[in-house]
């Protein structure tokens, strides 16, 4: 009623009239039912004595469908021949959520619409259908999921791209025109490489040895010469600008053995903390992996669990790198490292050996 007072200080009657009208024909329609069928209709004349009404609610599903917000267990059953590392699409570049090996299967909590695709494990060459060439991805629906879970399948014949230079994001297209191919070519060109060569003509440069060619990277002098490991260690181990990091050596030539050094006061316990923190940014630990085989064309290196050691590792990377205390740790790497011409790129490797992991002799033998 407050409606209807306020309208008719304000519009003319006739408008006022046309609002009711309107007002009772949507309330007619609402409870307006379907036409009545009769039992008999013998005179033929439209009467009805003993109306059967068909109006009446409609048929419904026991089905049920649960809301987007509601958590959602995928499973994803990996018949392919090949280990998969199993990613959420973020609109960029992907986050790893897990690893399926072949034969196998892995399950994990998600949302409606939220939507995966898979690679090759420790590497971004994602498997595609070989008839189309199209990439795999999975999209989680609110469709045949009543016990709160949905299957995708990697199907068997799901394979890398036999095609060298594409895309393997859709974000490609955005990061090469805002120049991501000049400021990052190393990762671009093997990530986004169709989008990159459409921009800057660097296509080619998907072809490992034409990429890594020392000439065309103007590295045909080595970096360290024979006897420069030895120089290195020994002054660490006897120079006195170290000597506050405490160090020890384990292991040496005059030793019978390799270069072995650990600094016993190198971080301090904030240092520590900052780096473990950092430690589970993205992947987080992961089982320790060795290189497996070379793909073709891009000279990426597939990765394979290590027989060598049992051991986690973690990359430090971004957001990790960018804790304060993550940041002091690096400028003292910096300061300490030596037969560096210019600036070295540092990359911190998180490494957790746990009760009963190990690390066999060989492998150390060759780090050193």
């Amino acid at each position: 009623m407050k409606l209807f007072s306020s309208l008719s200080r304000r519009l003319p009657v006739i408008s006022y009239v046309a609002i009711l009208l309107l007002f009772a024909s949507v309330v007619s329609s609402a409870d307006e039912e379907e036409p009545a069928t009769c039992k008999n209709d013998d005179a033929n004349d439209g009467s009805c004595e003993n109306p059967i009404t068909t109006a009446g609610p409609k048929p419904t599903t026991n089905k049920r469908r649960p809301p987007p917000n509601t958590p959602i267990s995928a499973i994803f059953q990996n018949l392919s021949s090949h280990r998969v590392d199993v990613h959420f699409d973020d609109g960029r570049f992907g986050k790893v959520v897990g690893t399926a090996d072949s034969g196998h299967e892995l399950q994990i909590s998600t949302f409606v619409n939220h939507r995966f695709f898979v690679t090759l494990h420790g590497v971004r060459e994602g498997l595609v259908d070989p008839k189309t060439d199209e990439q795999y991805f999975f999209t989680i629906t609110n469709e045949n999921n009543d016990d709160g879970k949905q299957t995708f399948t990697i199907p068997k014949t799901a394979a890398p791209s036999t095609t060298l230079c594409k895309d393997r994001y859709p974000v490609c297209v955005h990061e090469a025109a805002r120049g991501e191919c000049t400021r990052n070519p190393g990762w671009m060109i093997v990530n986004c490489c169709k989008s990159c060569d459409d921009t800057e003509g660097y296509g080619y440069l998907i072809d490992s040895d034409v990429r890594c060619d020392p000439k065309r990277l103007n590295s045909t002098v080595p970096a360290w010469k024979s006897g420069s490991l030895d120089e290195v260690f020994t002054k660490w181990a006897t120079e006195e600008e170290y000597k506050q990091y405490e160090p020890v050596v384990v292991s040496s030539p005059d030793m019978g053995g390799p270069w072995i050094m650990t600094f016993d006061n190198f971080l301090d316990d904030f240092e520590v903390e900052q780096l473990l923190h950092g430690a589970s940014y993205g992947e987080g630990f992961q089982r320790s992996t060795d290189q497996g085989k070379i793909i073709s064309g891009s000279g990426e290196m597939v990765k394979v669990t290590s027989k060598t050691r049992t051991s986690s590792n973690a990359w430090c990377r971004t957001e990790c790198e960018n804790l304060p205390g993550v940041k002091r740790v690096t400028d003292r790497i910096e300061e300490v490292r030596v037969g560096c011409y210019a600036r070295c790129c540092i990359c911190v490797h998180i490494m957790c050996i746990c009760t009963r992991q190990y690390i066999h002799i060989g492998f150390l033998s060759c780090l050193a």
